[in-house]
């Protein structure tokens, strides 16, 4: 039995059975979603969900290309052009992973190689890939890193609806002390109750 145990329908993380904050909770405080309708967040997290699943099954070589959504292929096309153009071949996919010092948790998309180094990658359904996704790939690599892989460079990947994809690596060495800002801030006041 693993240590590290995942509630699907909560979204929480527990070791042994403490619950551990996700790098999403972490960086809670730099995203804000409250000017966007709830429906169209909704819509956007439901796609975001099935992008992610198909290229996962993609990827096992597990995916029914028949009973793929139509809205669903440009995506599945982005991906196989990404796979393509730059030889990428996952080693890891959807792999959970906790830090046992520093008790948070995450589950970085894809980890391989690109260009001869080892990368871990971010699986985005969205144009614009903003700095606070540095951050999470920070905690991603630092998470693997602790977990026996180095991992060497950090993408985000941006598939397009029109079939196309942006991957733009980060490499801002402020984004781990950044995310570990954050966690220690949530973690005083998780302990003092604010």
């Amino acid at each position: 039995m693993t240590e590290l145990r995942f509630d699907e329908a909560k979204h929480e993380y527990f070791v042994r059975g403490v619950r551990y904050p996700s790098v999403t909770q972490i960086l809670a405080p730099l995203v804000d979603y409250s000017q966007v309708p709830r429906a169209v967040l909704e819509r956007a997290r439901k796609l975001g969900q099935a992008v992610h699943r198909m290229t996962e099954l993609y990827d096992l070589d597990d995916l029914d290309m028949d009973d793929l959504a139509d809205e669903l292929r440009p995506y599945l096309t982005a991906w196989i052009k990404f796979r393509a153009e730059t030889g990428f071949v996952p080693e890891s996919i959807e792999k959970r992973l906790y830090h046992p010092a520093l008790r948070f948790a995450g589950t970085p998309d894809r980890s391989g190689l690109i260009n001869r180094r080892r990368a871990v990658i971010d699986i985005k359904k969205m144009l614009y890939l903003g700095p606070v996704i540095g951050l999470q790939l920070a905690a991603y690599k630092e998470l693997f890193e602790k977990n026996g892989t180095h991992v060497e460079d950090r993408y985000a990947l941006g598939l397009r609806a029109d079939g196309t994809y942006r991957l733009q690596e980060f490499k801002d060495k402020t984004d781990w002390p950044t995310f570990l800002s954050l966690l220690t801030t949530r973690n005083w006041r998780e302990k003092h109750g604010i």
